[in-house]
């Protein structure tokens, strides 16, 4: 007997329910729980895609791509070469970040072999319309030419003003398509190998019959080879209207209908391109994936599917060939091998993603044989270099030397930092002896002059100073205000510590900017404040962080050094307390622009706590620059793995300065083993310690700890009590460093503590 309808429940109660259950016509209870399982996992399939749809670990997405290469008839005579392509990728595809994009793009070779570049890419796209199973395509809207070099970034077309590179055409294109279909192609995300030996053979079986949603993990893709039976496009500018009609047979195409399903966490990176060649009639189709970023800390959700990440694999490999005589699959060893002619057609980057750049390219190979194909690629960026509320373009230059001296002085070559110097300074009128740079480093917050992951490197700083020097300025300072250690530390002056890390005033001053105030009238929370007078008049500043975590705004960089510059001593009173560390660092941000930013990114603090938490320095070997303090942040906090905009100074200066484009010049890549700040850390500093002065200011004096040079300042019995009660803990938050060695140990036990790792 079978029925059918619809099962209402409350959330609460379906675990009772569950229970309740009996299940008849058999004795087994292995049987039973099976039976209890299905049912479980065909109703939280329903659940799932009706309401937890933002909370599930798992995404489904579907897509549809069609790819054309081949001759186009003009309408006055002759014919001329032509690649296209357009898809329409639904929601969550590729990452699971609830985003969406569709795109048409349409290449035309001119007589001298150079193309001619039609595009757009958006969320969605009004009047486009593609149904492969129909065989149908068409379009009526604009596109976009690029007349200058060969990219398009989505942000560039929702600028205020169109750029100059690019001019709007309208266009009609209309396809009708016959196709042989063939059979699906799954590439399963199976359960890693390692993970399998730890389960037994049965019970694996077992898993996978009970629970199919996780057998349909993958990229499930079913491929057509289409020919042309008729197709129109038709492009019109100020100048008049062009006709172009498809020959079809000159013209061979693919087409894919696939679905997407995968685990939201780790970020999945693979590389596709499917490659057409008209001559032989064949198209082939390779795919490489892997891991693009696993290493976020959230809680619970995230923390769950990072737990999934492990035991889900992602490396999966696809070379496909389709011609005449049908479709053949081969092993990744046996496959076409193709060499890279020229990458540089076509770009689209979408860069509208949380997680990255989706980048949809035209790029020609040839293969073993000499045959030339046009692809369409798609790959991934972790690097979003497109703009956010701004129409300029800036240099970011990140270079990696194990050589320090040499990455700066290469950062300063890229970014044209002393052209950019000099012409401040004619602009001024003043003379070189006159003009007053100031330099902003961040040393106020370190604790052993043996830890140097934790506070800008001051050889490099005065490396910076001596190669300003030898260009003739002569009024160079460097400057720190003095920080909350200094209610609880003695010898927390701000030019006591900078003589005790090494920095010597040779042909530079070192300012306290927490001296010397004058009364400014601010925005916002920052309000009637105080404002350093040296600070206030300099003619160039310059703002050079560490590169490290943070238990406030997960990263730490060149926003978040200007924060240092705020003149209160006690600022865990003044700005987390009464005012709040963000917008009162926007806001001085605005009062007292910053003309260049530097990130030592040589040795890291990682981890939790920074240094605190990791094993050892991170040996990074970077050094980062810009003149814009945005971007630079922007390029160090994606090179940690996060999404810059995790950062609420990074997301408080986007809306209030914006951020340029960026041409990024040197080394792109991720920072390896590193270590981000657990989502419920923040949570806790902004929650409970911030929120309540007395037992904050509590916690951080008792929990504080600093080389013999700094001694704590004469307590009150209960705090003197605290401090020797939780004396072993502090070991596991501050690096005892004796001898010049990192506590190894310690750290690990911090690491796996705070991490969950090791």
């Amino acid at each position: 007997m079978y029925g059918s309808g619809i099962l209402h429940f409350h959330m609460k109660s379906l675990p009772s329910m569950l229970a309740s259950f009996i299940v008849t016509n058999t004795s087994s209870l292995i049987a039973k729980f099976k039976a209890v399982s299905q049912f479980f996992s065909f109703c939280y399939g329903e659940i799932r895609d009706t309401y937890f749809k933002k909370i599930s670990p798992f995404y489904h997405s579907d897509y549809e791509n069609l790819v054309l290469r081949g001759k186009l008839a003009h309408r006055g005579g002759g014919e001329g070469e032509f690649f296209f392509f357009s898809g329409i990728h639904d929601k969550d595809f590729p990452w699971g970040d609830e985003e969406i994009f569709w795109d048409a793009a349409l290449l035309l070779r001119k007589e001298d072999g150079t193309w001619e570049r039609y595009v757009l890419t958006d969320r969605d796209i009004s009047g486009l319309d593609l149904d492969v199973e129909d065989g149908i395509y068409q379009y009526q809207g604009p596109l976009y030419q690029i007349r200058e070099g060969y990219q398009l970034y989505r942000s560039e077309l929702h600028k205020t003003h169109l750029p100059a590179h690019l001019q709007k055409v309208q266009a009609r294109i209309e396809i009708r398509f016959d196709y042989e279909k063939y059979d699906p192609v799954d590439l399963p995300f199976g359960v890693n190998a390692e993970y399998q030996k730890m389960i037994p053979h049965e019970l694996l079986e077992d898993i996978r019959e009970w629970h199919p949603q996780l057998e349909s993990l993958g990229w499930h893709m079913t491929p057509h080879r289409v020919k042309v039976r008729e197709g129109k496009i038709t492009l019109q500018d100020e100048t008049g209207s062009r006709e172009f009609y498809l020959v079809g047979e000159k013209t061979l195409g693919e087409a894919e209908k696939a679905l997407f399903s995968n685990i939201r966490w780790p970020k999945i990176y693979y590389n596709y391109f499917c490659a057409l060649s008209p001559e032989p009639r064949t198209f082939y189709v390779k795919v490489r994936s892997d891991v693009l970023r696993g290493n976020r800390k959230d809680v619970v959700i995230d923390r769950m599917e990072q737990e999934l990440g492990k035991i889900i694999g992602r490396w999966v490999t696809l070379d496909l060939q389709v011609d005449d005589q049908g479709a053949k699959t081969w092993k990744p060893s046996e496959g076409k091998t193709f060499q890279t002619v020229d990458d540089n057609i076509l770009e689209l980057n979408n860069d509208h993603f949380p997680t990255g750049v989706f980048q949809r390219r035209v790029v020609s190979l040839r293969d073993e044989k000499g045959d030339l194909y046009l692809a369409m690629e798609e790959d991934m960026d972790p690097l979003n270099l497109g703009g956010v509320n701004s129409d300029r373009v800036v240099t970011v230059a990140s270079i990696k030397d194990p050589d320090k001296f040499k990455a700066l002085d290469k950062v300063l070559e890229a970014t044209g930092f002393f052209p950019m110097l000099d012409s401040a300074r004619q602009k001024s009128g003043k003379s070189q002896k006159d003009f007053f740079i100031i330099l902003k480093p961040n040393f106020m917050f370190m604790y052993s002059t043996k830890d140097h992951s934790t506070y800008t490197d001051p050889q490099l700083v005065e490396y910076l100073v001596s190669r300003i020097y030898e260009r003739g300025y002569r009024n160079l300072a460097v400057a720190e205000a003095r920080s909350t250690y200094g209610t609880f530390f003695t010898n927390r002056e701000v030019k006591t510590v900078a003589r005790h890390i090494g920095l010597l005033e040779k042909n530079y001053r070192v300012i306290d900017l927490s001296e010397d105030l004058e009364e400014y009238e601010f925005a916002g929370k920052l309000g009637k404040h105080w404002v350093n007078r040296e600070w206030k008049n300099a003619d160039f500043r310059i703002a050079f962080a560490k590169n490290k975590t943070h238990p406030y705004s997960r990263y730490t960089l060149t926003l978040k050094v200007i924060y240092g510059a705020l003149p209160m001593e006690n600022k865990f009173l003044e700005y987390h307390h009464k005012r709040d560390i963000f917008t009162t660092t926007i806001e001085f941000l605005k009062r007292f622009p910053i003309h260049f930013g530097l990130i030592d990114a040589h040795i890291s603090a990682d981890g939790p706590f920074g240094i605190f938490a990791d094993k050892k320095p991170n040996l990074t070997e970077t050094i980062i620059g810009s003149e814009d303090l945005v971007a630079a942040d922007w390029v160090g906090g994606a090179k940690m793995g996060l999404d810059p905009m995790i950062s609420d100074y990074s997301r408080l200066a986007v809306e209030t300065f914006g951020k340029p484009q960026i041409q990024l010049v040197g080394d792109r890549s991720l920072y390896p083993d590193w270590v981000n700040v657990t989502d419920v850390i923040p949570w806790v500093t902004f929650g409970v310690l911030d929120r309540n002065y007395l037992f904050g200011n509590f916690f951080y004096s008792a929990f504080a700890y600093m080389d013999p040079f700094f001694e704590y300042k004469d307590p009150g019995f209960g705090r003197e009590f605290t401090r020797k009660l939780i004396d072993p803990l502090k070991e596991l938050f501050f690096q005892k460093v004796e001898k010049g060695e990192i506590d190894a140990e310690l750290n690990e036990r911090l690491f796996k503590f705070f991490s969950d790792q090791g």
